[in-house]
């Protein structure tokens, strides 16, 4: 990393960071119109490269959404552990703490894209199969085939 302009701290920089990364909706709030908004992203982003400049003299929109990348997948990763050590059983106690010092931090993306749980499909697949079976052939299905 290029030298530090501004002498904070990376933890400090890194806060004004985040702050500033949650200012800007469009970049993460898929569920806001603005998320799709191109004009509000490049605006968005051009700010966001002024700041990280004040840490990274070369940092650039690249920069940037690397860094953010890799700040959402350690916050899911971390948030994964403490959903599943929720979901084992455990007891208050036994509960995951995230060690991620920033993890509080990023709580404003929970929910905002993580994977759905799964639809069995199988179970629609055999009613319609069944309700194929039972109905009569018609001429149609005769030409279809």
């Amino acid at each position: 990393m290029a030298e530090n302009a501004s002498k904070q701290t990376p933890r400090e920089f890194l806060i004004e960071f985040i702050e500033l990364y949650r200012s800007f909706t469009c970049l993460w709030l898929v569920k806001s119109k603005e998320y799709s908004d191109r004009n509000k992203k490049d605006l968005a982003y051009i700010e966001l490269v002024k700041k990280f400049k004040e840490f990274d003299s070369s940092a650039d929109r690249n920069t940037v959404v690397k860094k953010i990348n890799a700040l959402r997948t350690v916050y899911k990763k971390e948030l994964s552990k403490v959903k599943s050590s929720e979901k084992s059983g455990a007891g208050a106690d036994d509960i995951y703490k995230p060690s991620l010092w920033y993890f509080d931090l990023l709580h404003f993306l929970n929910d905002q894209d993580f994977a759905r749980p799964s639809r069995n499909t199988m179970s629609d697949v055999d009613a319609v199969t069944q309700q194929d079976e039972d109905s009569e052939p018609t001429d149609q299905d005769h030409f279809q085939r």
